[in-house]
Formats: structure tokens, C-alpha cells, sequence
């Protein structure tokens, strides 16, 4: 393999480690939102299902308070019927207490369903109460992996960046003009391709015979996709 290229290999292999340390670094922040936002939504959820509770304990005291006001309305009306003097009045009397009474076991029934549904509704609180808590443990102890794992991924960066200027002192000034133009000129941070089956790896198109034929025959020359412009690195297919 020429000089060159493997020169070239080498800065290619530094500047995509140093491209996927900061992919990662930038993207760490992205994550923790992530979590941090599903946690937040499992709050609303357990505060809805708090809301709902409170709802249906507020509703059954109102069921139990009309239930006793009906009782004590049925009392006063027996103690209003002994004093009734009349058929029509006793008839009155006899309509109200029946009215209260079927007020009363329509209460019964409808407190019934309510605690039914309240325990259901006190398991589910208990259960996101539960969960919740969980989650924020397993939460933060993502965000503190995650804090770790970006201060690990800096050092490595600032070591592997410190490496890569050392090695482009090395590299002819030539060369690695030549090097940076083609890494700007492609965001995938591939500079050097391979030259596999008469074609291009990066870019796909094919390479000119006449231009193969020099890259087969002159191992030491440093030679370029017409198309792409990547320098190209001869790897001849394997067969099978």
C-alpha cells in the first residue's frame, strides 16, 4: 500500500472517531430530555389519576351527606306526621318520607359503585405511585451514566485530537491540503475509498480501465476518483 494512503487511512480513522466522540457528546443531552420527558409524562398520568380519585372520594361524601340529610328529614316528617290532623296531610307526609327513601336507596347503590370504583382507582395511584418512583431511580441513574460517559468521551477526544495534530506534522504538506479539501467536501468523513470490482466504494461509479490499470500497476502513486474525487485504495475482489 502506498505511503500516502496510509497516511491518509490513518487521519481518516481519527477524524471519524473524533466525528463519532462529538455525535455522541452532542446527542447525550438529547437523551437525558428524552428521559426526562417520559418521566414527565408519567407524572401528568399519576396527577390525573390522583385528580380522579379525589373526584370520586369528594362524590361519594356528597352521596353519604345527602343520605343522612334524607334520614334526618325522614325523622322530622314522622315526628310532623304525629301531629297531622287531617287525611291529606298524612297523605303529604307519607309521599315526602317515600320520596326520601328512594333518594336513600338510589344513594346506597350509587355508593356502592363508587367505592368499587374508588378501590380500583386507589390500586392504580398506588401502582403509578410505585412505578414512578422506579422510574426516577432508573432515571438518574441514566443521567449520571450519561454525565459519565460524556466526560469519558471528552478525554478521549482530547487525547485522540492531541494524536491526530502530532500525525499531521508528519503528513507532506501537500498531502494533507490535499486531505482536508476532500474530507470538507464530504460530510461522511470518508476521504480514502476502496477500488473494489472496477469501481468506486463511496460514490459507486465506475472507475476508467485505463485509470485501474495505473492503480494495479503503480502501487506507490497516490490516484484519485474522477468522479468523487476520494483517493482511491486498491483492494482487489476475493473470490468466494
Amino acid at each position: 500500500m502506498a505511503q500516502e494512503i496510509e497516511l491518509a487511512l490513518q487521519l481518516q480513522r481519527m477524524d471519524r472517531q473524533l466525528a463519532q466522540l462529538e455525535a455522541e457528546i452532542r446527542g447525550l443531552p438529547k437523551k437525558i430530555a428524552e428521559l426526562e420527558k417520559q418521566l414527565e409524562t408519567h407524572e401528568r398520568k399519576l396527577e390525573a389519576d390522583r385528580a380522579l380519585l379525589e373526584a370520586n372520594q369528594v362524590e361519594q361524601r356528597r352521596v353519604s351527606r345527602e343520605s343522612s340529610e334524607h334520614r334526618e328529614k325522614i325523622a322530622k316528617l314522622k315526628k310532623q306526621e304525629m301531629q297531622a290532623t287531617t287525611q291529606e296531610q298524612l297523605t303529604a307526609f307519607q309521599h315526602e318520607m317515600d320520596y326520601c327513601e328512594k333518594q336513600i336507596a338510589g344513594n346506597e347503590e350509587k355508593a356502592f359503585r363508587l367505592l368499587e370504583e374508588g378501590e380500583v382507582l386507589a390500586a392504580t395511584v398506588r401502582e403509578a405511585e410505585r412505578a414512578l418512583a422506579e422510574e426516577k431511580v432508573l432515571v438518574e441513574k441514566r443521567k449520571q451514566e450519561a454525565a459519565a460517559r460524556a466526560e469519558e468521551d471528552r478525554r478521549k477526544g482530547v487525547k485522540l485530537y492531541r494524536e491526530r495534530q502530532q500525525l499531521g506534522k508528519e503528513v507532506p504538506a501537500k498531502l494533507l491540503e490535499h486531505y482536508e479539501k476532500i474530507r470538507k467536501r464530504h460530510k461522511d468523513g470518508i476521504v480514502v475509498a476502496e477500488c473494489t470490482d472496477g469501481s468506486c466504494s463511496s460514490c459507486m461509479m465506475t472507475v476508467r480501465p485505463a485509470l485501474l490499470q495505473m492503480i494495479r500497476s503503480n502501487p506507490d502513486t497516490l490516484y484519485c476518483c474522477e468522479s468523487c474525487y476520494r483517493m482511491l485504495q486498491y483492494n482487489p475482489a476475493k473470490p468466494a
